[in-house]
Formats: structure tokens, C-alpha cells, sequence
């Protein structure tokens, strides 16, 4: 009698503390209230290209200069490696540091912890290039160089579009 009892505690205790951890429910990354600290008011200037427009704030007139200069210059290469032309002008967003970087709400899904860290590298949606500056220019090169390679990868594969990417999946065709 005495080890049914015990067993019935048990029973019950272990069911209780097996529902006390719903409280902890995927932390402070809920799926709603997708807005981050914003420190400061920003101004956003844009210089309109051939092939592609960099956003700037008002203190990264330089960045966004040598962007376009290096990024001409860059997507003409890239583009020749692998003999496709853009369709969708690039937007190149321009933040002078990391910690502005990551202020921004553009392309905020918080879905799962993967998206949700975005330091590090630059994130691309569609064919808007969020890029951030780290002090060193070579670094901001290949920042450039890799986000201008990877939009162009993933136009050609998947047209760049969501309902295009499910319907192609299965039809990549790769340049000769």
C-alpha cells in the first residue's frame, strides 16, 4: 500500500514538472513584436546607378562612394564569371558599423534562432544587400564581392522569387 502511494506521488510530481517548462516557451524570440532598439533617427539618402541604387544615412557618404565604385566594378566581373545579367536592380543598404547594422527591421523574421542573429555577415533578401562596415575596407570588399555573388547565384536558380523557388526546384539549369 504504502509503495502504491509513493508511486502515485511520483506519477503526479513528474507529470507537473513535465508542464512547468511551457512557461519557458521559446524565450524572448516570439513570433510577434518584431521590433528592435533603434538609438538613433536616421536619414537615408540614396545615389541611383545603372544597375543598382546604395542607401546610405547621412554619414556614410564616403561608404556608400566607395561602394559604388567597387561594386561597378565587381558586378561587371561577377556577372561575366558567370555569363548572366542581373534582371532585378541590387539595393545595396549601407550602415557605417555593425551596431547600426543592427538596429534595422528590414527583413526581421524571427522564426527561428538562425535568422534571428544576425551578426557577422551581411543578409540579402531578394535582391536587397544589407552591408556594414568594420573598419577595414578589404573585409568590406569581400563583403561586397560575396553578397553580390550570392544574389546572382540565387536569381539564377530560383528567379529570386519564393513561388518561383518551390515551382523550379526541381528544373536548375546551369550555364555552359
Amino acid at each position: 500500500m504504502r509503495n502504491i502511494k509513493k508511486l502515485i506521488i511520483i506519477i503526479v510530481t513528474s507529470v507537473f514538472l513535465l508542464n512547468a517548462n511551457g512557461q519557458f516557451y521559446n524565450g524572448h524570440q516570439m513570433t510577434f513584436g518584431k521590433n528592435r532598439v533603434q538609438y538613433y533617427d536616421f536619414y537615408w539618402q540614396f545615389y541611383r546607378f545603372d544597375d543598382f541604387d546604395c542607401y546610405f544615412n547621412e554619414s556614410g557618404r564616403d561608404l556608400a562612394q566607395f561602394v559604388a565604385d567597387y561594386g561597378q566594378k565587381k558586378l561587371a566581373e561577377i556577372e561575366d564569371y558567370f555569363d548572366y545579367t542581373l534582371e532585378k536592380r541590387l539595393m545595396f543598404i549601407i550602415y557605417n558599423k555593425e551596431g547600426e547594422y543592427k538596429q534595422s527591421n528590414i527583413g526581421l523574421v524571427t522564426s527561428d534562432q538562425e535568422t534571428y542573429n544576425t551578426g557577422g555577415y551581411s543578409r540579402i533578401i531578394k535582391n536587397k544587400v544589407m552591408l556594414f562596415y568594420e573598419g577595414d575596407h578589404e573585409a568590406f570588399e569581400n563583403q561586397i564581392a560575396s553578397a553580390i555573388t550570392e544574389v546572382i547565384i540565387n536569381e539564377m536558380l530560383y528567379n529570386a522569387d519564393l513561388k518561383d523557388r518551390i515551382s523550379s526546384s526541381s528544373l536548375i539549369h546551369m550555364p555552359d
